[in-house]
């Protein structure tokens, strides 16, 4: 008989999951987590290193210009990236080191990928912009992370804690909440996919880095209107 179920495995995903997890990657990583946590001995850190091995295969296949095979290579390294946390927590195995080595191969895996992915474009058209705005959108990227965990910091420092309670909140959230969504409906593993899947299949690459700059641009504002609140409450 299995240690685990299916119902255990859904317990432990985030409280705001990225909407392509919940409606698209869980019908693969809710079985796949069952049968890693109940039917082998793979850790947590395994499935990182895992993830950053088919990450790092995907640049080099991007910078080859083999763009399906580099596709496929970056979905099962995000496939395994939404199951290391889950697998931790589920089995109760995890450890602050495997917690920043997650956040490693997700930064890792960005900027090699989006810089493979910029120098393709690059090759094809002798144009710089693409890599120019590339490094944009890493930077972005770092601050708007570094923002967010300087934010959650503060929160767990005031003891700030999120309304849990669903009285009064709209239909829209309580059903939100019944299935641990996000608040937005575009959150940045949806950019990232976008980005680093779509994107170079369709030759959208420009396209796609635009709307992630954008995307960045307004979360970072978003984070510091956070700051300004907290200043008037002083």
């Amino acid at each position: 008989m299995a240690k685990y179920t299916l119902k255990d495995i859904k317990k432990v995903f985030h409280n705001e999951e990225p909407w392509v997890n919940i409606f698209i990657f869980s019908h693969i990583t809710i079985p796949l987590s069952y049968i890693v946590a109940n039917y082998t001995k793979i850790t947590p850190n395994i499935i990182s290193i895992m993830s950053l091995l088919l990450g790092v295969l995907s640049a080099v296949l991007y910078a080859n210009h083999l763009i399906i095979a580099g596709a496929l290579s970056y979905t099962f390294s995000y496939i395994l990236d939404a199951i290391d946390g889950k697998i931790a927590r589920l089995t109760n195995t995890g450890k602050p080191y495997g917690a920043w080595f997650d956040i490693f191969v997700d930064r890792i895996n960005l900027t090699l990928i989006t810089t493979a992915i910029s120098y393709n474009v690059f090759i094809e058209t002798n144009e710089v912009k693409q890599l120019i705005l590339n490094n944009l959108f890493l930077g972005l990227a770092f601050i708007g992370w570094e923002s967010r965990y300087n934010i959650t910091i503060y929160k767990i420092k005031n003891n700030i804690i999120e309304n849990s309670n669903n009285a009064g909140l709209s239909r829209y959230t309580q059903w939100r909440k019944k299935y641990n969504l996000i608040k937005e409906p575009i959150s940045l593993p949806e950019i990232f996919l976008f980005y680093m899947i779509i994107a170079p299949i369709f030759h959208l690459e420009f396209i796609a880095v635009i709307i992630g700059i954008i995307f960045l641009i307004i979360r970072i504002i978003k984070q510091q209107k956070f700051w300004i609140n907290v200043n008037k409450n002083k």
